[in-house]
C-alpha cells in the first residue's frame, strides 16, 4: 500500500479507514434494525429500549468510535509486531463484532448463538478476503466518501426535517386570540395524592405544590383513568376513558407513523389548542409510555422524549446496552467507572426502569425533572410571540425511588421505599419551584394557566403490592390535581367532589373560553355552579389485562383481584369504591371511612344492594364505545 495521508504509514491509515467504513455501515445497519424490530417486538415493549430515528445517525457515530478504537489498539501492536496482517485483523474483528450486533439487537437469539454465528461468518469472511486484499483495500478508500456522504445525508435529514417541520407547522399556525394564557400541564408520574403535604401527608414534602394549590383550586379526590402510564396519557390528552380512545395495552407501531390512526381518531388537547393558535410541545421523562412510538404523539409540535443526553444516547445502541448489563453496574470500585465519575458523568450510574433487569434488558440512565426542565426552558425561548401548550412528565417519583446523587437529601431519608419516594417527590416540588421562578423571570407565569396532576399512584405495600397497574385500589387511583391561574380561577378553593382528571382538556378549553372538542363536563363547573356538585357524573377507572406488571406484584395472582388474569373496572361515588374483575368477585369499599380499603363491605346486606346498582351503572357507562 502505497497510499499516506499526512505523515501517517500506510498500514495505519489503512485499518483506520476500514475502521470508520466498517462503522458507518454496521451503524446504519444497526440503527434500521433497531427500528424495525422495535415495530416487530411490539408485545414485548414494557421490557426494551426504546429508540425513534435519531437512533439511524446516534449507531454509526458510536459504532465509529468504538470501531476506530479497536483498529487504533490493532495499529499500534502493529507497531511492535512488523508481521501483523492489520488489515485483515481490523477486518475480521469489525465483521466478528457488526454481525454480533446485528443478530443480538433482533432479541431473538441467545447470546450465546449470536456469538458463535458471528464468528463463524467472520471467519468465513476473512478467508475469503485474504485472496482478495488489495481489491478490498481499494474499494474501501473509493467508496470512503460516499458511506461519509451517507452518514451527513441521514443525520441532516433527521434533524433538518424535524427543524423544517416544526418550523413549517409553527408559521402555519392561526393567530391567536390577544392576551392568550400559555397553558404548563405537569404530569408527576406514580405520585399517589395522601404523600403531597397539602392533601394531609404528615411530611412536607411539595412546598410548591402547596403554595399553587393555595392560591388556586385543590381536588381532593381526582381520580385516574386508569393505575398505569400508557391508558391513563392517552385519556389526559383526549378526555375520553380508556374503553372510549382504545389504547388500554400497547399496540402494534405502524411501520411509517401514527398519522391519524392513534386514539380512534378522537381530537387531543394539542390539536384544540393549536387550532386556537397555540404552539405545543411534549417533554417526556417516561421514554416507554408517553412517547411518540406508543401513539401519543399527534397534536405536539414538538416532541423531546429519547436521546436526552451523550450518555443516554450511548447507551441505546446495542453496545452500549451490553456495557451497562455486562460492565458498569457490576464494577462501582473499577477505575473505569471511577474515571467516569471523575469527568463528571455521574448521569451513567442514575438508573432509571425502563428495560430494567427484572426483565432481563439493561437500565437505561435516568431523565431527571431537572432535564425537562432545561427542555422545557429552550423550547419556550424560541418563540416568545405564540402562547404554549407544554406537557411535562416528570418520571422521578417512579421507581427505582430517590432523588439524583448531588440533590440534598432531607435528614433520615433513603431507609425505605417510602423515604425515598419521599426523597423523590421534594426533588420534583424543588424541580417545579425552579420552572415557575423560571416562568416569573420571563415575565410568563402570570400568563400561564398550570395544571399538576399525575397518571396513576403507587402500592408502596398496600393490598401487597408494591408498584402499580395491577389492580385498582385507592392508592393506585387517587391523584392530585390542582389547577392555578391567577385571577381567572378561585382562590384557595378545595373541591371534595370525586372527579376524573380525563376531564382535564374540557376543563382547559373552558377556562381559555376557547371552541371545547371534547366531552364534558368541564371541571370549571363545579366552581362556577356549585349545584351542579349532586349530579356530577361518577369517575370510572379501568384496567385491562395485562402482563406489564413487575414480578412482586405478579406474586399477588390467585391472593388478590390483579390484571395479568381479567379485565378490571372501577366507579368511584362520593361514599363508594366498587371494584369488578372479569373472574374475581366484586369488591366494595366504603372509601370515606375505610380509605385504606382494608374492609370488602360487598357481602352485607348493604353492600350486596350497593354494589348490585353500582355495577348496572358502570356496565351502561362502558358498553356504549366498548368494541
Amino acid at each position: 500500500m502505497s497510499v499516506t495521508h499526512r505523515g501517517v504509514s500506510p498500514r495505519k491509515f489503512s485499518v483506520l479507514v476500514t475502521a470508520f467504513w466498517f462503522g458507518v455501515v454496521a451503524g446504519l445497519i444497526e440503527g434500521l434494525l433497531l427500528l424495525a424490530f422495535q415495530r416487530i417486538n411490539w408485545q414485548q415493549w414494557g421490557r426494551g429500549i426504546h429508540v425513534s430515528s435519531e437512533i439511524l445517525w446516534i449507531s454509526p457515530l458510536v459504532d465509529t468510535v468504538f470501531f476506530l478504537l479497536i483498529a487504533s489498539a490493532v495499529a499500534l501492536v502493529g507497531r511492535f509486531i512488523p508481521r501483523l496482517p492489520g488489515f485483515r485483523v481490523v477486518v475480521f474483528l469489525l465483521t466478528f463484532l457488526s454481525v454480533y450486533d446485528w443478530l443480538a439487537l433482533t432479541n431473538r437469539l441467545y447470546r450465546r448463538s449470536c456469538l458463535l454465528l458471528a464468528l463463524g461468518i467472520a471467519t468465513a469472511f476473512i478467508r475469503w478476503i485474504k485472496k482478495r486484499e488489495s481489491a478490498a483495500t481499494v474499494l474501501v478508500r473509493k467508496s470512503i466518501w460516499w458511506i461519509f456522504a451517507a452518514f451527513v445525508l441521514t443525520f441532516s435529514g433527521i434533524q433538518g426535517g424535524k427543524w423544517l417541520h416544526e418550523r413549517v407547522a409553527t408559521a402555519d399556525l392561526a393567530v391567536a386570540a390577544p392576551g392568550s394564557p400559555n397553558v404548563l400541564v405537569i404530569v408527576i408520574d406514580t405520585l399517589r395524592a395522601d404523600h403531597v403535604s397539602s392533601y394531609g401527608y404528615s411530611r412536607a414534602t411539595t412546598p410548591e405544590i402547596d403554595r399553587l394549590a393555595a392560591q388556586g383550586v385543590l381536588f381532593e379526590n381526582a381520580i385516574a383513568p386508569c393505575s398505569w402510564s400508557l391508558p391513563s396519557h392517552a385519556s389526559l390528552l383526549t378526555g375520553r376513558y380508556p374503553f372510549d380512545h382504545g389504547m388500554v395495552n400497547v399496540q402494534p407501531m405502524p411501520w411509517l407513523g401514527w398519522s391519524k390512526s392513534s386514539l380512534r381518531g378522537y381530537p387531543t388537547l394539542g390539536e384544540a389548542l393549536q387550532r386556537n393558535g397555540y404552539r405545543t410541545g411534549a417533554f417526556s421523562a417516561n421514554r416507554t409510555f408517553f412517547t411518540r412510538d406508543v401513539g401519543l404523539g399527534r397534536g405536539f409540535i414538538h416532541f423531546e422524549d429519547y436521546f436526552h443526553s451523550p450518555a443516554d444516547a450511548f447507551l441505546r445502541t446495542l453496545y452500549g446496552r451490553e456495557f451497562t448489563r455486562f460492565y458498569l453496574y457490576r464494577s462501582n470500585n473499577s477505575k473505569v467507572t471511577r474515571a467516569l465519575r471523575y469527568l463528571g458523568m455521574d448521569s451513567l450510574f442514575d438508573k432509571d426502569s425502563e428495560g430494567s433487569f427484572d426483565a432481563g434488558g439493561a437500565h437505561r440512565v435516568r431523565k431527571r425533572a431537572g432535564e425537562v426542565n432545561r427542555e422545557t426552558l429552550r423550547w419556550i425561548d424560541r418563540d416568545r410571540q405564540r402562547p404554549f401548550l407544554a406537557v411535562l412528565n416528570y418520571f422521578d417519583v417512579h421507581d427505582p425511588y430517590g432523588s439524583p446523587d448531588s440533590y440534598l437529601k432531607p435528614s433520615g431519608s433513603k431507609k425505605t421505599d417510602i423515604d425515598a419516594y419521599d426523597d423523590g417527590l421534594k426533588y420534583v416540588d424543588d424541580s417545579i419551584a425552579d420552572l415557575m421562578c423560571e416562568l416569573e423571570s420571563r415575565g410568563l407565569a402570570k400568563n400561564t394557566l398550570v395544571v399538576i396532576t399525575s397518571d396513576h399512584g403507587e402500592a408502596l405495600g398496600a393490598h401487597g403490592l408494591t408498584f402499580h397497574g395491577a389492580a385498582l385500589y385507592w392508592e393506585q387511583i387517587h391523584v392530585p390535581l390542582v389547577i392555578w391561574y391567577p385571577s381567572h380561577v378561585p382562590e384557595g378553593l378545595r373541591i371534595a367532589r370525586p372527579v376524573s382528571n380525563a376531564a382535564l382538556p374540557a376543563t382547559i378549553m373552558d377556562i381559555l373560553s376557547a371552541n371545547n372538542p371534547f366531552p364534558g363536563p368541564p371541571l370549571t363547573a363545579l366552581w362556577k355552579n356549585p349545584a351542579t356538585t349532586s349530579s356530577w357524573p361518577d369517575p370510572l377507572s379501568e384496567l385491562a389485562q395485562t402482563n406489564i406488571i413487575l414480578t412482586p406484584d405478579k406474586r399477588a395472582q390467585g391472593k388478590i383481584p390483579i390484571a395479568t388474569d381479567g379485565d378490571m373496572n372501577s366507579l368511584i361515588t362520593p361514599r363508594w369504591h366498587l371494584i369488578v374483575h372479569k373472574k374475581w368477585r366484586a369488591q366494595l369499599y366504603d372509601w370515606t371511612v375505610d380509605p385504606a380499603e382494608s374492609n370488602n363491605v360487598v357481602d352485607n346486606p348493604e353492600g350486596r344492594s350497593v354494589a348490585r346498582d353500582l355495577d348496572r351503572r358502570l356496565k351502561v357507562l362502558i358498553r356504549p364505545s366498548a368494541n
